[in-house]
């Protein structure tokens, strides 16, 4: 399909540009032969006006005057004395026809009423008319006119052939012919190209598709399955009265409605559909609610709960809140997942003041250089030694919260970070991008059902979103470092 589509595009682009190149072509020739035309006339017209002059002072025409004056204005003269023609052009050999020679001057009498074998009453003035003549299939410039002598008249007859205009005129349209074929070839190895290039990421997205449709089957047929089986179990009466199949059948349910959700999510994230509700946050009480929100959840799992905050106060965001609560949240479900009990995770809230330190470490939340996490290291492990002093405040156990509201103003580059640091076994690096693949998982044999490898992909398609990104770096000593980095503003 796309091949053919492919194909089809480049001969529309093509088809445009040989149209356009055509056109464009038709208006150059016009105007440049009209300018050719137009010098050809007006050389011709001076040419007779000097011819004519001459004509009107000469006492007496010798043969090499007429050759002279042929040879200079690239034309052919046939003149006669009171009708007689002259004796050295009798006896010449003619190189334009007699019938051309009446033809011009049948025309003359015809349209200005030039007669050169019976003139009538003379004026006292040389009288010429020009005009255009065909014959044969050749094009040329003529002149007929009457010039008054003493003792009668000379009548003359001019005949310019317009062959070398012509062939000008069609070198010139062979040449635009082969300029716009030329051009027309490397456009359409261009066109070629560029529409590859285009359609590339289309091919790349259906493959996406087809990849997303497969991974999606495979992973409902799992939950289908089980659902299925029970209820063929129930329904055989096998062992009545046991709720293991019910509590069976909705577990299943609920993991077959969450993929579904995710799905849809990103489903909305790819047709641009996502809808945001703006407003302003204030980032510390948002991560204040969020690590409250998670901290049964982490004592049930013997997992220690940390949270950082900065002294220095922390300007309100403009962002949708839900969405940064469901990204939060994806990041801590996925620490909690892979960190393994006794270990410790840590929710940090830092603002970058310089855009170039963006993907760098952050001191306000590396909280490995800290005692409270070094005594948590696996044996064996250390962390780097820090010198510098993190001024943060630090919320661990079941201790409340003491947090006092600040505000403030963002410069024009400041950029929040928030990050979610766990010192479990990490990702390694040739990892570190395909975990935000969809259908991605570390550790495929894992017998938590829960996660379906969607999470980090909805969590990156919310921080594009809100014109941000995610950072995935190790953490120093052991453990993977999520860093959520957003602008203040997202209007």
């Amino acid at each position: 399909m796309f091949r053919k589509l492919h194909l089809q595009l480049t001969t529309l682009c093509v088809a445009i540009t040989a149209l356009v190149l055509a056109v464009l072509s038709c208006i150059c020739l016009y105007i440049s032969e009209s300018v050719i035309r137009a010098q050809e006339h007006s050389a011709f017209l001076a040419s007779l006006d000097t011819m004519y002059r001459n004509l009107e002072q000469q006492v007496s025409l010798s043969h090499t005057w007429v050759r002279q004056m042929e040879h200079n204005h690239q034309f052919f003269l046939r003149i006669t004395d009171n009708c007689t023609p002259l004796f050295f052009q009798e006896l010449e050999k003619e190189t334009i026809p007699e019938e051309l020679w009446s033809a011009a001057q049948a025309k003359a009498l015809e349209t200005y009423g030039i007669d050169l074998q019976d003139p009538g009453t003379l004026s006292v003035l040389t009288r010429y008319e020009e005009f255009s003549l065909s014959y044969d299939g050749t094009h040329y410039n003529a002149s007929v006119g009457l010039i008054p002598r003493d003792n009668g008249y000379i009548g003359v007859t001019v005949l310019q052939p317009l062959e070398r205009m012509e062939t000008r005129i069609l070198r010139q349209r062979l040449a635009f012919l082969a300029a716009d074929l030329a051009a027309l070839a490397l456009l359409g190895v261009f066109f070629w190209y560029f529409t590859k290039r285009m359609l590339r990421p289309l091919i790349e997205n259906r493959k996406k598709q087809m990849q997303f449709v497969a991974s999606a089957s495979h992973e409902l047929r799992s939950p289908l399955t089980v659902i299925l089986s029970n209820v063929a179990a129930v329904r055989s009466g096998a062992m009545k009265g046991d709720s293991r199949f019910l509590h069976v059948i909705d577990s299943e349910g609920n993991r077959m409605s969450r993929l579904i959700t995710d799905m849809l999510q990103l489903a909305g994230a790819d047709n641009h559909s996502w809808s945001v509700n703006l407003s302003e946050v204030e980032p510390d009480t948002l991560l204040l609610q969020v690590w409250e929100q998670f901290e049964p959840v982490a004592i049930s799992r013997g997992l220690r709960w940390e949270i950082s905050l900065p002294d220095a106060p922390v300007p309100r965001c403009v962002c949708d809140e839900e969405r940064i609560r469901q990204l939060l949240s994806i990041l801590i479900e996925n620490a909690f997942a892979y960190t393994p009990s006794g270990g410790l995770v840590r929710l940090a809230l830092s603002v970058d003041h310089s855009s170039e330190r963006v993907g760098q470490r952050n001191s306000a939340f590396l909280p490995l250089n800290d005692r409270s996490l070094r005594a948590e290291l696996p044996a064996g492990q250390q962390a780097a030694p820090d010198e510098r002093s993190c001024s943060r405040q630090m919320i661990t156990g079941s201790a409340k919260p003491k947090y006092k509201k600040r505000v403030g103003r963002p410069a024009h580059h400041d950029c929040l970070c928030i990050a979610v640091i766990d010192n479990g076994p990490g990702i390694p690096d040739d990892q570190k991008t395909a975990v935000f693949e969809r259908f991605h998982r570390l550790d495929r044999s894992r017998t938590d059902k829960s996660h379906f490898g969607l999470g980090l992909c909805i969590a990156q398609e919310i921080a594009r979103l809100h014109h941000g990104r995610i950072i995935l770096t190790d953490t120093p000593g052991g453990g993977a470092t999520f860093t959520v980095l957003l602008p203040f503003s997202t209007l």
